[in-house]
């Protein structure tokens, strides 16, 4: 799988770390736990996806951050994120990006886009409710700063910066 991903400025990256290392040191799931994962909003995932050489529209400068959401992982899991709220700039950019990015899943395509940032994944049911009370002692910015695009292939696992 290959993905286009907007990457944070260092310090909202130390942010969204700082609550990845909460959860671990709470002993819950948490993406801190692998060295190769980076705090990300994924704008469009796909098999076959090239590294793009620019886009029509500009790169939001900012992330509103909003709600903390809960998606299916399996029978008693879940994965614990914060949604991202799609202002005009974002979703202008979002549209840029998959002019660029034929044959994208259907789940990052405009309409059907729910974007995120991910804290953990496979939280079993009955750790939630730590998990949670963890992240909101975890204190984090509304607004997270933007710190280019890349893109990502999982399969050669490398990374390419885009913008």
């Amino acid at each position: 799988m290959r993905s286009l991903e907007l990457v944070l400025d260092p310090d909202s990256d130390a942010a969204v770390r700082a609550a990845w290392d909460a959860l671990t040191a709470a002993d819950l799931p948490s993406l801190g736990r692998s060295g190769t994962n980076d705090p990300h909003v994924t704008l469009a995932a796909g098999d076959a996806l090239p590294v793009p050489e620019g886009f029509d529209a500009a790169v939001p400068m900012t992330l509103r951050l909003g709600g903390l959401l809960l998606f299916p992982a399996g029978a008693g899991r879940s994965v614990l994120v914060r949604a991202v709220v799609v202002d005009p700039v974002l979703a202008a950019f979002h549209a840029a990006v998959h002019r660029r990015a034929p044959d994208a899943v259907e789940t990052s395509l405009p309409g059907g886009w729910s974007p995120h940032v991910t804290f953990a994944r496979r939280v079993r049911d009955e750790d939630l409710p730590a998990a949670v009370a963890t992240l909101r002692a975890t204190p984090l910015p509304e607004t997270l700063t933007v710190g280019g695009v890349r893109h990502w292939d999982g399969e050669t696992k490398t990374v390419t910066p885009v913008a």
